[in-house]
């Protein structure tokens, strides 16, 4: 295992890496070479698997809270991260942290080496981190992109929560329906059978349905897996395709207005950041830009940029696109007239985070009754495949 290890040697301050199987042989091996420790900390060894787990973005926000409070009570950066590895639950943000303490002792500034990681932090955020660098407001920044960083993850919650009762429905159903069709149905089909009754079209299609997915249904379930990574890696290839299935899912009903005014919010506020940290607007176009998830309005967006390049201002570039409504292109240009963009920016990302809110409580009113209409369908169909030839049964017998 590896310790960061600081302490004094011939009375200067030294940090220095060490191999040792525990701590106190790490601080044994320090002593020996003439090392008084003030300072140890454990480094986690890392594997290239780490690389390909999911974020939890919870642990960021936390270690950028952290970096914030002690950046406020003048701990020294070198001080500071090492505390944060030690905070971290993920081993990826571990690793990250690792990674710029280690190329921080190389020489690299704090901006340099959390562009390393841009994968993680993403770019707006290391182009946010440089200039509280160049400005000597650490501490403000990165609070400020903690409470970034705390919203979106919210935003994100409250789509899945919205979600999650759909699915769970429609998981429930598939496991009742393959129980029914395991269990209940091929008794019901000898009785029926015996009987030589003529069965209606409801218990032909349920029979049928049965018959197919006791037969195949491993074939299709595998069929089905297979199709859809085969599909995804020819969408992930494609960025044509990509862009025309991103524009589709603009114009669907409910979830389509979510994912616009969704996107639109993260552009605003990334913008509004940009701007109130002293970033030029250049390059807070194009961290909004970066912000955009969905490729067509990337695309659109794409031509405001040109057009700011070509010499316009922002109000008059905006207007030239079909993207914003009037509200936000009315109260940039009043932002640009009264020197107080960053504000007004801030004002339109609230509105449409207000849009995406109410769309989302729109999207959970619709799906809900449309979710127990779905399962009152199948209890009917599953009710009268199986009843009716039981009303025809009890007829032969009298």
């Amino acid at each position: 295992m590896k310790f960061l290890i600081k302490g004094i040697k011939n009375a200067r301050p030294i940090t220095i890496k060490l191999k040792a199987p525990s701590e106190s042989q790490a601080l044994k091996q320090a002593k020996q070479i003439g090392i008084i420790p003030t300072q140890i900390t454990p480094i986690p060894s890392y594997s290239i698997f780490y690389k390909f787990l999911p974020l939890h973005k919870k642990d960021l926000i936390l270690s950028f809270k952290q970096i914030a409070l002690m950046a406020e009570a003048s701990l020294p950066i070198d001080e500071i991260l090492p505390l944060c590895m030690a905070g971290c639950k993920h081993p990826k943000t571990q690793a990250m942290y690792a990674d710029i303490l280690k190329n921080l002792q190389s020489g690299l500034s704090l901006s340099q080496a959390f562009k390393q990681h841009l994968d993680i932090i993403g770019g707006m955020r290391a182009s946010i981190i440089e200039i509280g660098q160049n400005t000597g407001r650490l501490p403000e920044i990165f609070h400020t992109l903690s409470q970034e960083l705390e919203e979106s993850q919210k935003d994100i919650s409250r789509f899945k929560k919205k979600l999650f009762y759909p699915l769970v429905i429609i998981l429930s159903v598939v496991v009742a329906f393959g129980v029914l069709n395991a269990m209940v149905i091929p008794e019901f089909v000898s009785l029926f059978e015996d009987f030589k009754l003529e069965l209606p079209l409801s218990t032909k299609i349920l029979i049928t349905t049965g018959d197919i997915f006791q037969k195949w249904g491993l074939f299709i379930g595998a069929g089905i897996g297979i199709g859809a990574v085969f599909i995804q890696k020819i969408i992930a290839k494609s960025t044509p395709i990509r862009q025309k299935l991103h524009k589709t899912l603009l114009d669907l009903p409910l979830l389509g207005s979510i994912l616009l005014h969704g996107d639109l919010q993260r552009c605003l506020f990334a913008l509004h950041l940009c701007q109130k940290t002293g970033l030029d607007l250049k390059q807070s176009l194009n961290n909004a830009h970066t912000s955009l998830s969905n490729l067509h309005l990337k695309s659109i967006f794409t031509q405001v940029i040109a057009n700011i390049q070509s010499g316009e201002n922002l109000s008059d570039a905006l207007c030239k696109i079909d993207l914003f409504d009037a509200m936000t292109k009315g109260l940039i240009l009043a932002g640009e007239k009264s020197g107080e963009l960053s504000n007004m920016l801030q004002m339109c990302s609230q509105h449409y985070k207000e849009l995406y809110a109410d769309g989302i409580e729109s999207f959970g009113r619709w799906i809900e009754p449309m979710m127990t209409l779905l399962v009152g369908g199948l209890v009917m169909w599953f009710a009268l495949g199986i009843m009716m030839p039981m009303w025809n049964l009890n007829n032969i017998v009298l």
